[in-house]
């Protein structure tokens, strides 16, 4: 899969996260990344993340946040 490659450790609130998390985020964000075209990629690269009792919340440098899933979807 082709994604845009980001070091997560610079990605507000990473390091936050507890380790599941983490491997969520990172799992999902390659998967969400790789699917879309170029133009869509640049729009979307993450800039904060929270981790909530049943999801990663993430929020891109667009302004638009999505729910990251344990099961790797995304909404």
């Amino acid at each position: 899969m082709n994604y845009i490659e980001i070091d997560f450790e610079k990605v507000e609130g990473y390091n936050k996260l507890s380790k599941p998390a983490k491997q969520v985020f990172e799992r999902v964000y390659k998967s969400h990344n790789a699917g879309q075209g170029l133009d869509y990629k640049k729009d979307w690269l993450p800039k904060e993340v929270k981790e909530r009792k049943t999801h990663i919340e993430v929020h891109f440098v667009n302004g638009e946040w999505l729910h990251y899933m344990p099961n790797g979807t995304w909404y």
